[in-house]
């Protein structure tokens, strides 16, 4: 996952705070159910400095879990209080130098299971939930890089872990009922590779690769699982993005996959809706500046948090005004947007509660301190 690293403090939410966003955003009734809007702000103890870093966000079961560099933890939420409950330790690296050395990253659950694993540096960390602690270390590499975003392959027990700043850029894939390493993907060429996402249909495993020759502004990789279980993974597609800088990746219904991108100054902000199946565009929507990005299959809805969005709809280099995209999954097209805090870049939704949970950095407004945002989905 593409990040900076943010700052963080400790945030106390009031009931005036909702108001105050939908004004800001010209926003309406928040009683009105089928309007998204801010619920809460859960605050997460820590210092301003070094400032808050955080990364992949994962729901399931009644708990929302955050990656926390600055606790070197994965941060439990209860989703029914909305209370920070528990900081999960597993002698995670914290924040290094860079975001490439530094851990943990991203999070990759077993849905319905006690099972977390967790990319950090050099390595992927096991983590029993229900116990709250480290049941394995699975090394990955030697290179002082983290492993960052990956995916759950249900079919064949996979996951696929990404190295995207590693030379060259590699995938791991590992047995979940083993939990043993069985093969390697290189990316020759590659600049990086972001969010992945099983597709069940295809069975294949989709990856947003940062920039190749073909396609230097980025492509959605397609890899056959049968590759991999075959001991030879491989890419058999590659669909071009165009001006994208792809990160965030999100399934949603029927054939679609909706790719998040974060373009380079001068460029419009955008995301992309293609058909998974021949890489065709269904929908180029203005809307962009995203990292992680969700689809939650209850309200058919996907959350787009945008940490690099401008007013004007092009990418810059400062001057944010970040905000989150509500998109429809049916009609493909933006429902509301809602003012997030400062490097807001990481989201996930609960299904069962109906919240989405968006943490970010310390900054003004509804967002002082840094913390955790809780909207709902309608």
């Amino acid at each position: 996952m593409k990040g900076r690293i943010t700052q963080r403090g400790v945030l106390i939410a009031a009931c005036s705070v909702v108001a105050c966003l939908l004004a800001a955003c010209g926003g309406s009734d928040n009683n009105n159910s089928s309007v998204p809007h801010l619920v809460t702000n859960i605050a997460v103890p820590n210092s301003t400095t070094p400032a808050f870093s955080f990364d992949i966000g994962y729901a399931d079961q009644g708990k929302y879990f955050l990656a926390d560099r600055n606790n070197k933890a994965v941060d439990v939420v209860d989703t029914a209080s909305n209370k920070l409950i528990a900081q999960m330790t597993g002698s995670f690296a914290g924040n290094g130098a860079t975001t490439s050395s530094s851990g943990p990253d991203g999070l990759v659950g077993l849905p319905g299971t006690n099972t977390l694993y967790v990319g950090d540096v050099n390595a992927v960390k096991v983590m029993n939930t229900s116990t709250q602690t480290l049941t394995k270390t699975i090394p990955i590499s030697t290179t002082g890089n983290r492993t960052d975003e990956g995916c759950f392959d249900p079919d064949d027990h996979l996951i696929a872990m990404a190295n995207p700043a590693d030379s060259p850029p590699f995938l791991t894939f590992i047995n979940t009922d083993t939990q043993a390493v069985v093969s390697h993907l290189n990316f020759p060429g590659s600049a990086g590779l972001e969010a992945c996402e099983y597709d069940a249909g295809t069975r294949s495993f989709l990856i947003n690769n940062d920039g190749t020759a073909a396609n230097p502004d980025g492509e959605l990789d397609v890899i056959p699982a049968s590759s991999v279980t075959a001991g030879q993974p491989a890419v058999t597609k590659a669909f071009p993005l165009g001006s994208c800088a792809p990160t965030g990746l999100a399934l949603g219904p029927n054939q679609d996959v909706m790719v998040g991108c974060d373009p380079g100054a001068g460029n419009p902000l955008i995301t992309l809706i293609l058909d998974r199946t021949n890489g065709s565009t269904l929908a180029k929507l203005p809307f962009g500046g995203v990292d992680q990005i969700a689809y939650d299959k209850t309200s058919n809805r996907y959350f787009l948090p945008a940490r690099h969005w401008t007013a004007n709809g092009v990418a810059a280099a400062s001057g944010f005004t970040p905000q989150m995209a509500v998109i429809d999954g049916t009609s493909r097209t933006i429902i509301t947007q809602l003012a997030v805090g400062t490097g807001a870049h990481s989201v996930a939704v609960d299904g069962p509660s109906g919240q989405v949970y968006v943490p970010f950095q310390a900054g003004s407004g509804a967002f002082p301190n840094g913390g955790i945002s809780v909207f709902t989905v309608r």
